[in-house]
């Protein structure tokens, strides 16, 4: 089905989805991804939080902060693509008019989020072509170590990630292609590569 925000001869904007572990390296290879194709043909979306910016974010650069009951609103009035409760903490969400408006533009939009969000996405029938694409780490044991090797995780937190990291290798097989982690070059030169193929298509 050719979706609205297509033309003759051009490909579709697309949304394209990455997620993975913490720790697998997801942001290192967008930005990388973004220098390379240039930020005018793809743009990473701003996630909307309810969580207080830390020193040195800014709103609308690294997130979209704003507070709980205006984001329940917005959940409400069905203004998010996906949205999560973390931890009971805090609520993060995609925009589903940042989306919908960068599309339109002839922008290809980036999402990274969680495995659960991609699942919300997938349930609905959006108008928009989607492409998504999991990173997993090569084993549980070479994550540990990416994730010590930070220097900032308590033995409880790692023990935590990995348990999550276990969970959504698990929903892997849900996503278009997977990335089987190997160095920053090797995983970016995947990503980049799915990418492209995906222009043609």
């Amino acid at each position: 089905m050719r979706s609205k925000y297509s033309s003759v001869g051009k490909v579709s904007p697309t949304l394209f989805i990455l997620s993975g572990p913490s720790g697998v390296g997801k942001d290192t290879v967008t930005r990388r991804l973004i220098q390379n194709v240039g930020a005018k043909n793809l743009k990473r979306m701003v996630t909307t939080t309810t969580r207080q910016p830390r020193e040195g974010e800014l709103d609308g650069i690294d997130y979209h902060f704003i507070d709980r009951e205006e984001f329940l609103r917005r959940v409400e009035r069905s203004e998010f693509l996906e949205y999560a409760n973390v931890h009971g903490n805090y609520y993060y969400g995609s925009s589903r008019s940042d989306v919908e408006s960068t599309l339109s533009a002839g922008i290809n939009a980036l999402l990274v989020i969680d495995v659960a969000g991609v699942k919300q996405i997938l349930k609905q029938k959006n108008n928009f072509r989607t492409v998504t694409v999991f990173i997993a780490p090569k084993s549980l044991d070479e994550l540990k170590q990416r994730i010590a090797g930070r220097g900032t995780e308590t033995a409880e937190s790692i023990a935590r990630r990995l348990q999550t990291a276990e969970n959504e290798i698990k929903m892997a097989s849900m996503y278009d292609h997977v990335i089987i982690s190997g160095s920053r070059d090797e995983d970016f030169a995947a990503l980049l590569e799915i990418y492209k193929k995906a222009q043609l298509e």
